[in-house]
């Protein structure tokens, strides 16, 4: 499906231009939103996967199969980013290494209160790896008539948890795995769908997701101004993660009109496939960048010549990296 492997791409550039460039030059679009395709994306690709292998084995194997392949592909890659990171003297890491180790920083941002510099983006990893851990039990042990109702009440507990769980001085409210439930659930109710048999995509789909995308700017805006949702907002990340569906359930399918020879590029699909790299590399860069071209942080220099004249720095050492990462790391584990 190259047009998802485009659609990492695409999601990729919005998180790398949200950590990289200032707050001002976003012009008040949500750079971030990326982050959030991913949930919806592995909540899809990972039951489509455990529905077809639940047909031909047992939950047993099917588990062992699956927890194997996640190890061998996420770690490997994890462990060196960590490494690397601790080498520039990220201090989080070095400061509390066991919450690094066992992929649980999301809890240590938390406890924290404040964003660490630098490796701050590992936290949607431990997101993914705590949702790996049990939901493929919720697919593999939901009796399939269930699915379809079982799916969209759990979709209900993230914006319920948000009302009832309290910020307080967390930095995120999407720390907390109760509250990212909605972007997998949604993810897997389109796979179960597809899987039924259901012609995906189809008027209903692109309308709901036009909607929900119209309804998610509409409560960002008025977060963005600071003004009353008046409960509203809980719904918003719902919202997004409805906009994604139908946006995968077109990607998926190969019909998605006039975009389709652009998602289709060689070039946009062979960052797609490396997006796990980048996104591993890319919040460090400037860490790095900082040591080997000094001279560009001189204060003397125009803050936007500044930006402008780092960001080929960060593109060159992110991408080094991820080559590196690829061909001596993932490749090798998962031959």
């Amino acid at each position: 499906m190259p047009q998802l492997d485009s659609l990492r791409a695409v999601a990729m550039f919005g998180v790398v231009y949200h950590h990289w460039l200032p707050a001002s030059w976003r012009m008040g679009f949500p750079t971030e939103a990326g982050l959030f395709f991913f949930f919806v994306l592995s909540g899809f690709l990972m039951t489509r996967g455990l529905l077809h292998e639940r047909d031909r084995m047992s939950i047993g194997a099917i588990l062992k199969k699956f927890h194997i392949k996640r190890l061998k592909r996420i770690y490997p890659a994890y462990y060196a980013a960590l490494a690397v990171a601790a080498l520039c003297g990220s201090e989080a890491i070095l400061h509390h290494p066991l919450y690094w180790l066992t992929n649980t920083q999301n809890f240590l941002i938390q406890k924290l209160a404040y964003w660490p510099d630098s490796v701050s983006h590992f936290w949607t990893l431990a997101i993914e790896q705590q949702y790996y851990i049990f939901w493929p039990l919720v697919i593999l042990l939901c009796p399939r008539r269930w699915m379809t109702t079982a799916l969209p009440l759990l979709v209900c507990i993230s914006p319920l948890s948000r009302y009832l769980i309290e910020e307080g001085k967390v930095p995120s409210i999407n720390l907390n795995p109760l509250k990212m439930i909605d972007d997998f659930a949604i993810g897997s109710l389109l796979a179960v769908w597809m899987r039924r048999g259901v012609i995906l995509p189809n008027r209903s789909t692109d309308i709901a997701g036009m909607l929900a995308l119209c309804g998610y700017f509409y409560f960002y805006r008025l977060w963005q101004m600071n003004v009353p949702s008046h409960g509203g907002g809980y719904f918003q990340q719902t919202l997004l993660a409805v906009a994604f569906a139908s946006l995968i359930a077109r990607a998926a399918s190969g019909r998605t009109g006039i975009l389709a020879r652009l998602l289709e590029n060689p070039r946009l699909v062979k960052i797609g496939h490396m997006s796990y790299g980048i996104y591993l590399f890319h919040n460090f860069a400037p860490l790095m960048a900082g040591k080997i071209f000094w001279f560009l942080w001189n204060p003397q220099l125009d803050a936007h010549v500044a930006t402008i004249l780092r960001i080929p720095c960060y593109i060159f050492i992110t991408w080094v990296l991820t080559l590196l990462c690829d061909r001596f790391i993932e490749k090798k584990f998962q031959s």
